[in-house]
């Protein structure tokens, strides 16, 4: 990776979260300490510098890049309501796979891709029967993001698959531990999921 296009990367993912500001007051109110911080711009940004330390082809990095951007705004809104929505999943995980597509097509082969969509089918059906076990744990729009986080991962390895699902859990469950210990009993539910998801997965990508 050139530290030119490192930049760019990072550039382009700040200024598309910025641009996409919007889609998150949709769900959280523009005055939020969450959206004001500018906490998803600063993620989008180290998140596109990671993105093209990963990758050399250019629709690849479009498809992390656009990962980065969707799952920086995610985490912010999960962070600010508890709530992974339909409609940014579903274009993350849209713009995600025409990018891979492309990249299938044009000499990477197709191979990743299968792999890479049968991850995603994977976890959304692991994590939609432990939604059914514990729904306090889990919600159905966690269910649903575990498609985006399949399929990125799933684009390199079974491996990566494996460890960012197993990070997240153990990330999540040292959340939930910290906050007993600081404020008492707590149900499941009332500590998001997303951030865990997005952490253990590109701990998994980066070890």
């Amino acid at each position: 990776m050139s530290i030119a296009i490192g930049v760019l990367s990072a550039l382009v993912a700040a200024g598309a979260a910025w641009l996409l500001t919007r889609v998150m007051t949709a769900y959280v109110p523009g005055d939020s300490p969450w959206v004001t911080s500018r906490l998803h711009i600063l993620l989008a940004a180290i998140g596109g510098l990671g993105a093209a330390r990963l990758t050399d082809h250019p629709a690849v990095l479009v498809a992390l890049v656009a990962a980065t951007v969707g799952c920086s705004l995610l985490v912010v809104i999960d962070l600010a309501v508890h709530r992974l929505p339909d409609k940014p999943v579903a274009l993350t995980f849209g713009a995600m796979l025409v990018a891979l597509g492309i990249a299938a097509a044009t000499g990477i082969g197709w191979m990743p891709l299968g792999r890479a969509l049968l991850a995603a089918l994977v976890l959304v059906s692991a994590y939609f029967v432990l939604a059914f076990i514990a729904p306090d744990g889990l919600g159905l729009g966690d269910v649903k993001f575990a498609a985006v986080i399949g399929l990125v991962l799933g684009w390199f390895d079974w491996s990566q698959v494996a460890i960012g699902t197993l990070l997240a859990f153990l990330l999540n469950g040292l959340v939930a531990l910290i906050v007993v210990i600081r404020h008492g009993k707590i149900k499941g539910s009332e500590v998001p999921f997303g951030p865990s998801m997005v952490l253990g997965a590109v701990l998994a990508l980066i070890i």
